[in-house]
C-alpha cells in the first residue's frame, strides 16, 4: 500500500512501448543496489515477470528469495535448460528477467570490455535477442540519500543483427554490459557483484 511512498518509477513509456510489440520483453539487470526490491516492485506494480535464477547455495536463503519473488507475482525458473521454455513465454508476450554480469566459463560466454578488463559474459540474452526479436529493455533501481529509491526503466535497447553471427553476440554483449558500466559508473557505492567477476582469464 505504501510503495509509492518510497518507490518512483522512471521510463514505464519504456515499458509499455516493447510491450505494444507483442514478442514479450527480455528485462536484464545487474547486481546493482536492491536488486531484489526491484522485482518485487514490478510485481507491485503489475508487471509481472519470470525470473531466471541460479538457485543459492543456503537452501534456507534459497527458499525465502523463491518465496519472496512469487509471493509478489513472479514466477521462477531455473537457470539450467531454460531456453526452450523463454522462448514459448515471449511468444505468449510475457516477460523475462535476467541477470547478467555475473562471471562465466569459457564455454558459457564471451569476453566484453568492463572497465577495461575483458570479463567472460554470458550471451545468452543476445542469443534470445537475435532468436526471437523481443525487446531487449534495461532496468536499473537507484538508492537515493533519503532513504528512497528510483526505478529506471531504460529505451529498448539496440539490437545488431547481420550475417556475422558471432559478431553479433559480441557486439550485443558489449552494448549490454556497457549499459551496466555506465551506471556502476553513476553510483559506485551500490554496484555488489565484483566477487570474481573477472575470475575466467582471456589467456
Amino acid at each position: 500500500e505504501n510503495m509509492s511512498d518510497w518507490i518512483k518509477f522512471e521510463g514505464l513509456e519504456n515499458y509499455t512501448k516493447a510491450l505494444k510489440k507483442k514478442k514479450g520483453i527480455l528485462f536484464y539487470t545487474g547486481h546493482f543496489g536492491n536488486w531484489e526490491l526491484l522485482a518485487a516492485c514490478f510485481g507491485l506494480q503489475g508487471m509481472r515477470v519470470n525470473i531466471i535464477y541460479r538457485a543459492l547455495d543456503n537452501p534456507i536463503l534459497e527458499d525465502f528469495v523463491a518465496w519472496f519473488r512469487i509471493h509478489t507475482g513472479h514466477k521462477v525458473i531455473p537457470k539450467g535448460g531454460a531456453a526452450r521454455k523463454i522462448i514459448k513465454l515471449l511468444k505468449k508476450n510475457e516477460m523475462i528477467g535476467i541477470l547478467i554480469d555475473q562471471n562465466v566459463t569459457r564455454r558459457e560466454g564471451i569476453f566484453v570490455n568492463f572497465f577495461n578488463r575483458p570479463a567472460s559474459t554470458t550471451t545468452g540474452l543476445a542469443a534470445l535477442a537475435l532468436q526471437t526479436g523481443a525487446p531487449v529493455v534495461p532496468a536499473f533501481i537507484v538508492r537515493s540519500e533519503d532513504g528512497t529509491y528510483k526505478i529506471i526503466i531504460y529505451e529498448e535497447v539496440k539490437i545488431t543483427k547481420t550475417d556475422n553471427y558471432e559478431n553479433d553476440l559480441l557486439e550485443n554483449t558489449q552494448r549490454f554490459t556497457s549499459i551496466i558500466e555506465d551506471i556502476v559508473r553513476k553510483y559506485p557505492d551500490q554496484y555488489f557483484w565484483l566477487h570474481q567477476r573477472w575470475r575466467t582469464k582471456l589467456k
